[in-house]
């Protein structure tokens, strides 16, 4: 993800909203629910950091059943957003939200038992490998779902991102793009299976859907 995204932050925001609206999303929301429910088999009682946290939705999931949660965001009024949703659930006491880069977090090694990267967002950076260095720094296990580049599934996530109000949105390559500036990449399993060796972790896969696959990585 480039940092033009910041350009496009009323745009996100707006096409965040949609994602999270079961009534319009209706792809996204069955896929929301099939991950939320491997989290809660996957991650309990731990310590959670979110990077790339939105609208908070994950970090809100996750707060309930573990010990202790963090939302990382880039986007300060995205961070603004979280905060003043976290204000109406005054019994998420374990969970906060910091203005910050994953690519290069404050945080000291292992701070974490788990982090979670989600939304197919490994696939829109460029530099894939020193964002999974850096979580894996952080974080003990990271949990990063993603898109493989199947046909079937491009046209999936193409119909899943018109729910979402992209504008435009149509197939190139290996990515489904908007009119304005939105952008998910396709990557593979190979590509990623050869990341991960390369710095010396292992990796398993967990199918969610029929268009995405989580990733368990850890040293």
């Amino acid at each position: 993800m480039d940092l033009k995204y910041k350009e496009l932050v009323p745009v996100i925001i707006q096409r965040l909203k949609a994602a999270h609206d079961p009534k319009r999303a209706k792809i996204r929301a069955l896929f929301f629910k099939t991950e939320h429910q491997f989290f809660e088999r996957h991650i309990r009682n731990k310590t959670v950091l979110i990077a790339g946290s939105g609208l908070g939705d994950d970090s809100f999931e996750l707060a309930r059943y573990n010990k202790r949660v963090v939302g990382v965001e880039l986007l300060k009024d995205l961070i603004v957003l979280s905060r003043k949703r976290l204000k109406k659930r005054p019994g998420l006491k374990n969970l906060s939200f910091v203005n910050d880069d994953f690519m290069n977090l404050e945080f000291s090694k292992h701070t974490f038992d788990v982090v979670v990267l989600n939304m197919g967002t490994i696939g829109d950076f460029k530099n894939k490998k020193k964002i999974l260095k850096e979580l894996l720094r952080v974080g003990k296990i990271v949990y990063f779902d993603f898109y493989p580049p199947t046909l079937a599934g491009l046209k999936k996530r193409k119909e899943m991102h018109k729910e979402e109000l992209w504008q435009g949105v149509r197939i190139k390559n290996n990515a489904v793009i908007s009119g304005d500036g939105l952008y998910s990449v396709s990557i593979s399993k190979e590509e990623i299976t050869k990341m991960v060796k390369s710095i010396g972790a292992k990796i398993r896969y967990y199918k969610l859907c029929d268009f995405a696959v989580m990733a368990e990585v850890a040293k």
